[in-house]
This record gives C-alpha cells, sequence and structure tokens, in this order.
C-alpha cells in the first residue's frame, strides 16, 4: 500500500509536467535561427524584462542591438550580462557610460552620450535627433518598453504615466523617427496586450488620471494604455508603415514591481501561474517573431484588428472601434503638438 503513495503524487506531477511543456510548446518558439548580421534594431526598455531576452536572441543572431534605456547604469549591466554568453552582434548603450571597446567582435560604433526617457519630450526628441545623426539605417524599431503602477503618476508634460509611457512617448518617438523609417521601410513592431481587450479610450480624461472604483479589479489606465498601443499599431499600417502588434502573455518579469506583491499573492496566483504564466524569453518570442519574421497579409494584418499571439495573427476580441482609432491619433498629434508624418 505504501507504495502507491509514492506513485501516485509522482503520477500527478510527471502529468502536470507534460501538460505544462505541451502548454510552452502552444505558446510557441521562433526556430528561425538565420544571421541578423548588418541589421540593426533598436529596442526601448532593453535592460530588462521582454526588451532584454529580445536584444540577447537578437545579439546571438549577430544583429547590431541599440539599447535605449532610462537607466544607463543598468543599460550596461544588461550589456555585460549578454556579453558573458556571446560574441555575436554589437549592442550600442546610448548613454553617457562609454563602452568597454574589448567586448566588441567588430569596429566598435561611435558613442554618442544619450539616453531615452520615454517620460520626457525633450528626452525622446534627444534621443531621436542623435539616432538619426548615428544609425539612421536602422532596419526596425520594437516599442517594448512600459510600465504599470498602483497610484497616481505623471510624466515631465503632466500626462498620466501609463499613457504618457506606454503609448505617447513611443507615438513621439516614431513620429520623430518616421522619415528614416520610411526612407528604408524599417519594420515597427509594438508591444500590446490582450488586455486592450479589457479596455475603452476615455476622451474626455485623455492623459488624466482617473481614480478607479472600489470594485475594479484590474488596472483601467494600463489597459487603456495598451488599447492605445493596439489603435497606434493599426493607424499605422493602414498609412503604409511596415507595422506588427503583439502581445507577449502574462510573463515573469519584473513589470509589476511597483506592486510589491505578499506572500499570499503568490499562493492565489500560483494555479492562473502554472497555467498561463511565461517566462521572460518565452514571452519575448513574440516579439522577435514581429522584428524578424511575421507577415502581415491582406486579410491578417492591423489595420484588419489582428495581433500576434503565440506567433500567430489572431483576431482582436475587443470592442474594436474605428473612429476612436482615428480620433487618438489626430488627438495624439495635438498633444505632441506637431503632425505624425
Amino acid at each position: 500500500m505504501s507504495l502507491y503513495y509514492i506513485l501516485i503524487p509522482v503520477g500527478v506531477g510527471a502529468a502536470l509536467y507534460v501538460v505544462r511543456k505541451l502548454r510552452e510548446r502552444h505558446f510557441g518558439w521562433v526556430r528561425n535561427a538565420s544571421s541578423l548580421k548588418d541589421r540593426i534594431f533598436v529596442i526601448t526598455g532593453a535592460n530588462t524584462g521582454l526588451g532584454y531576452e529580445t536584444a540577447r536572441a537578437l545579439v546571438q543572431r549577430h544583429a547590431t542591438v541599440i539599447f535605449a534605456c532610462r537607466n544607463m547604469q543598468k543599460a550596461q549591466e544588461a550589456i555585460d550580462s549578454i556579453r558573458k554568453e556571446t560574441e555575436n552582434g554589437q549592442m550600442v548603450s546610448r548613454g553617457n557610460k562609454q563602452p568597454n571597446y574589448d567586448t566588441f567582435t567588430t569596429s566598435p560604433p561611435s558613442q554618442i552620450p544619450m539616453e531615452l526617457d520615454l517620460a520626457s519630450f525633450d528626452s525622446i526628441k534627444a534621443f531621436a535627433a542623435k539616432l538619426k545623426a548615428e544609425y539612421p539605417h536602422f532596419d526596425c524599431l520594437i516599442n517594448n518598453a512600459g510600465l504599470a503602477v498602483k497610484t497616481e503618476h505623471y510624466t515631465k508634460e503632466n500626462f498620466e504615466l501609463h499613457f504618457g509611457v506606454n503609448h505617447l512617448g513611443h507615438f513621439l518617438l516614431t513620429s520623430l523617427l518616421s522619415d528614416v523609417i520610411k526612407q528604408n521601410k524599417s519594420r515597427v513592431v509594438v508591444v500590446s496586450s490582450k488586455m486592450h481587450e479589457k479596455a475603452s479610450i476615455d476622451f474626455e480624461n485623455l492623459g488624466k488620471w482617473v481614480p478607479p472604483t472600489p470594485r475594479e479589479r484590474t488596472n483601467r489606465h494600463y489597459n487603456s494604455s495598451k488599447l492605445a498601443n493596439f489603435y497606434f499599431a493599426k493607424e499605422l499600417y493602414r498609412k503604409g508603415y511596415d507595422a506588427h502588434v503583439l502581445c507577449p502573455g502574462l510573463c515573469h518579469t519584473d513589470f509589476f514591481r511597483d506592486y510589491n506583491p505578499k506572500w499570499y499573492h503568490y499562493v492565489l496566483f500560483s494555479p492562473i501561474a502554472w497555467w498561463y504564466l511565461r517566462s521572460a524569453r518565452q514571452g519575448a518570442q513574440n516579439i522577435i517573431h514581429c522584428a524578424t519574421d511575421n507577415v502581415n497579409t491582406a486579410e491578417k494584418n492591423p489595420g484588419n484588428d489582428y495581433l500576434v499571439v503565440n506567433l500567430k495573427q489572431t483576431k482582436s476580441k475587443g470592442q474594436i472601434r474605428e473612429e476612436d482609432s482615428v480620433r487618438l491619433w489626430t488627438e495624439s498629434e495635438k498633444l505632441i503638438g506637431r503632425n505624425f508624418d
């Protein structure tokens, strides 16, 4: 009888392991390992989480990666960490800390003191100007950086932080780079989320903080910013840009560090995590796919409300409003103080 007490938990554990592995296979992995030599990728928020894993994978395929980060020390630490694993490609930390040229296997790129803070228009404009001057032929802009916070915060221009960073900062950045993007037919990758399906755009309070109601269980401002990302990609594609939008899935990163979860949250969340949670490396697969391999078709594209989920074009289940998509573009132009093109 005692043997059954051993075999039963072992069997259950083995079954759970197999199911989890099947789930990971369902999430998808980029299998293309072809060289990306001489191709340049610009990644916002490349020092941590999904951005870091995306940069890591592209460097392993010999790409040149520009780390566009707010914290230059963390950017350099990320570069050093990847350098320990691979000698491929080049990585450029666009900040005020000079790189160790001994780590480059090819000629080191020129360095310009610069950083990218998406919560500051001045920083975005400075970054765009330096990037265009030094790397005017980049192949892909990956609008990855994002945040989620619990409390009221604002950007330098006094926009609510989720809207200001997740959407408006990337809108301004892409606008400032639009001439180079058009000239080189560069890809633009927008990291959205399936949470956009739970959101709407509150034009009466656009860019403003609205306190949550007592019954709200999700972050309204974050969800709305992800819908704004989705609409941004939708309109980009309609305007002739090679735009790709995706949901990376629920990923284990430091993204929700502001929430400071307690031990019992982990206990309550564990069943959901077991079924849905992905590693940062797995979540990055959707970004890598969009940056390198994804193909928009006449039917399946951001303009027709498709986004990449599990490496496949998937129709959004949200209430996508065409008039809101167009209006958000117009209102965003007003807020950044310039026409996009």
